[in-house]
């Protein structure tokens, strides 16, 4: 049995307008879990979809190599939830919000060695009106990757999320150019991540490490407004040995707040079953 909050979904032309629900927040956030622990973070929630399910309900683009797609948001649109995948290759794109022809107040690079196995999911906050969304695949043409996504009209619950991630969660607060790091379980399956400032830029780089310097995964984003525009999103942690590393990239007079929470954790039984991990 797995646990799974409210994952995303991603388009960037046929943007249909649904009530999207945003990450569900657990109670604490352990590195390493005991079983009592992987137990509490076990409980099904009967309004929880994995994220298979969201993407098959949801219409899909193939965005190949060099190619730009974008997508007018209507004005009732306060947030749109993406999610990227290929086909187990790597996946690198850049995804800018535009407010009017020329300004870009959010934006986020994002890498991943195997589009399949660590998909990208994320939600790009959408206050104000005359909103773009611009998706762009900078890798080669040989790496085409699919896309999916919805959006959330008039709805509090990216609010809400924020508010339960920030009050029951674990902040840290994040100097400009220092490094957070935190250690996973094995048992966790995915990880999700908030990062916020006081109205003030945000600008930083959160990477997936598997094993020393070995990056599964990576986020550059940059936010003209870390309050309303926060980064928000979801990484796969398959395996063991995984670690979210937060890099605050600004100069020290910009901090930052980082909350990183176990997403989705196996059960008891379902770790015990997995048995000991030999080496190759």
């Amino acid at each position: 049995m797995r646990v799974h909050g409210k994952v995303v979904a991603f388009c960037a032309l046929a943007v249909s307008v649904s009530e999207c629900s945003a990450f569900a927040t657990p109670k604490a956030s352990p590195a390493f879990l005991g079983k009592t622990q992987r137990d509490m973070y076990s409980k099904a929630d009967a309004d929880m979809a994995p994220v298979d399910a969201l993407w098959e309900e949801s219409s899909s683009i193939t965005v190949q190599g060099t190619t730009l797609r974008t997508c007018s948001l209507p004005v009732s649109v306060d947030k749109a939830q993406l999610m990227l995948k290929s086909e187990g290759r790597p996946l690198t794109s850049r995804v800018d919000l535009y407010h009017g022809p020329d300004y870009i107040p959010w934006k986020c690079g994002v890498y991943t060695e195997n589009g399949l196995t660590r998909p990208v999911n994320l939600v790009v906050p959408t206050p104000l009106t005359g909103n773009t969304l611009a998706m762009q695949n900078t890798g080669f043409s040989e790496f085409p990757f699919y896309a999916c996504a919805k959006v959330d009209a008039g709805s509090p619950r990216l609010d809400n999320f924020v508010k339960k991630l920030t009050d029951e969660g674990s902040a840290k607060l994040v100097q400009g150019g220092a490094v957070s790091t935190t250690p996973f379980d094995p048992s966790v399956e995915s990880v999700q991540i908030l990062l916020k400032s006081d109205t003030r830029h945000l600008k930083a780089r959160i990477e997936l490490l598997n094993g020393p310097n070995n990056l599964k995964q990576s986020f550059e984003v940059y936010s003209s407004n870390g309050y309303k525009r926060p980064f928000m999103a979801v990484i796969n942690t398959p395996g063991d040995g995984n670690v979210i590393r937060i890099v605050n990239t600004a100069t020290l007079e910009y901090p930052l707040t980082a909350t990183v929470e176990p997403y989705v954790v196996a059960s008891a039984d379902e770790a015990a079953e997995e048995g000991l991990t030999w080496t190759q």
